[in-house]
């Protein structure tokens, strides 16, 4: 819950009592039940300005201004930023790359990758809190990131569903499609993030 109109900026935070997610007594068409999630939450102040959500958000802008902090001229020897697609609404989909650029083309090229990619699902935001905190330390001065830079090359895609994400989907994308079940064969015009990010995964190979 968020408390937007007390002084201070409170922000976001766990809030609800009473909390019970139970199966019902309506039955679905092909089989199995529905359920219901019920909530208290006490509102303190009077013409008050409250918002619920599911999980902490993180928002599209959230991922654009950490890549923008991390992704600058001083730490282009480790991180480096570019476009993996253009999303259905004309969205950025980003992709980071992360290893020691210092080295040799040739030695880079031998390095195996890592991929990894977030918020496929709009409405799972704890993968982005996941995400921020791993894309932080990969280009952190720890011993251990600099060893994994020096022996890997990382291909982050922080946020693969930007659209879902902005206009608040929970499972879904702009076209209505969930891209978790779209990896076989992604159509380029309805799933262009599933597409680019396919073509990306062949080049590494």
């Amino acid at each position: 819950m968020k408390d937007a109109a007390k002084p201070g900026g409170i922000g976001w935070y766990r809030a609800g009592e009473n909390i019970c997610y139970y199966q019902n007594q309506m039955k679905r068409k092909g089989g199995g039940s529905y359920y219901t999630l019920s909530f208290e939450v006490t509102f303190k102040n009077d013409e008050d300005e409250v918002y619920l959500a599911h999980c902490y958000p993180y928002t599209y802008s959230d991922c654009c201004e950490l890549l923008q902090r991390l992704c600058t001229n001083e730490t282009k020897d480790k991180i480096r930023k570019t476009v993996l697609c253009k999303t259905l609404a004309g969205n950025d989909c980003e992709m980071v790359i992360i290893t020691n650029f210092l080295s040799r083309p040739e030695e880079i090229a031998l390095r195996r990758a890592v991929i990894l990619t977030s918020r496929v699902h709009p409405g799972e935001s704890n993968a982005s809190y996941l995400m921020h905190g791993t894309l932080e330390y990969l280009v952190s001065d720890d011993e251990g990131a600099r060893y994994l830079r020096d022996n890997f090359v990382f291909k982050v895609i922080p946020m693969l569903n930007p659209d879902g994400v902005i206009v608040g989907n929970y499972r879904t994308s702009l076209s209505g499609l969930d891209l978790n079940r779209q990896w076989q064969g992604p159509s380029m015009k309805q799933c262009p993030e599933n597409f680019a990010t396919k073509v990306m995964m062949r080049k590494t190979q």
